[in-house]
């Protein structure tokens, strides 16, 4: 709890330094999603999320108008029963949830 919001803060700015873009090219730290289905499916997540009442802290949203890219997205104010934290994503979205202590 005591490092979250620094953490956060942090990630938003690793985040914000990815490259995104053709996955041959050297300079490239996230390439597209392999498929329209798996695109869709992605957003599908990231939508979930914000019904569900997570906050968006970055990203959420196609990177783009060409190929399936998504820009690399961070949740917080998520809760253990939320679909984002309790299924795996497969795409360039991390969920953050704050605690106290190892029974939270």
């Amino acid at each position: 709890e005591g490092i979250h919001d620094k953490f956060v803060a942090r990630f938003k700015e690793r985040a914000a330094q990815n490259k995104l873009g053709d996955p041959f090219a050297a300079d490239t730290f996230q390439g597209p999603q392999v498929s329209q289905l798996q695109f869709e499916r992605i957003m599908d997540y990231i939508k979930h999320g914000k019904q569900e009442g997570a906050t968006i802290a970055t990203g959420g949203e196609r990177h783009g108008d060409k190929g399936y890219f998504i820009q690399p997205t961070l949740f917080t104010d998520v809760t253990q029963n939320m679909k984002i934290a309790q299924e795996e994503i497969f795409g360039p979205v991390v969920t953050v949830q704050k605690f106290k202590d190892i029974d939270d």
